[in-house]
């Protein structure tokens, strides 16, 4: 959990498997979630999110190039958003290494999602409150990820409301 310095070389790597897979151009393949965040201790998983035009009308297209370098469909139910994931290369589908987030082209999760990023990114007090808040749910001892995403999702609104409110 602690901090790597791989995770920027590794999402570029991953950018690029995606692109020559997918079509989709660089800026439409940002990297989100803790590891895009300098300095601060992560699970080794790398979050991605990928812009496409419509979200309700993902081409089956898409789905299978990402399926060609093994990112597969998740049975999650989010608004306005298809999870993939790509897993330890040992066979077993309980390792996530990977996951992808469809979601709309610069709208609002979108939006939100980078304006997180850049915003702990700018602010090395902003990302150690975030780090603390992770690490004190690993404490708790649950293991659930819908539990750990409502645990910091107070933060996160926080922060990405805080940039609404600048833009105004």
């Amino acid at each position: 959990m602690d901090p790597q310095v791989g995770w920027k070389p590794e999402f570029q790597k991953t950018q690029q498997e995606i692109h020559e897979a997918t079509g989709l151009n660089f800026n439409r393949i940002e990297h989100i979630g803790s590891t895009s965040i300098n300095g601060i201790k992560a699970k080794p998983m790398i979050d991605i999110v990928l812009g496409v035009d419509d979200i309700q009308h993902v081409s089956v297209e898409l789905l299978k190039s990402l399926k060609t370098i093994q990112f597969y469909r998740l049975q999650v139910v989010l608004e306005n958003e298809v999870v993939l994931a790509k897993f330890l290369d040992n066979g077993e589908l309980d390792t996530k290494t990977h996951i992808i987030h469809l979601v709309e082209y610069e709208g609002q999760k979108w939006n939100d999602l980078l304006s997180f990023r850049d915003q702990l990114n700018a602010s090395e007090l902003l990302a150690k409150e975030y780090e603390a808040l992770k690490l004190s749910y690993l404490l708790t001892g649950n293991e659930d990820m819908d539990d750990y995403t409502m645990y910091k999702e107070d933060f996160v609104k926080r922060i990405v409301g805080r940039n609404k409110t600048t833009d105004s």
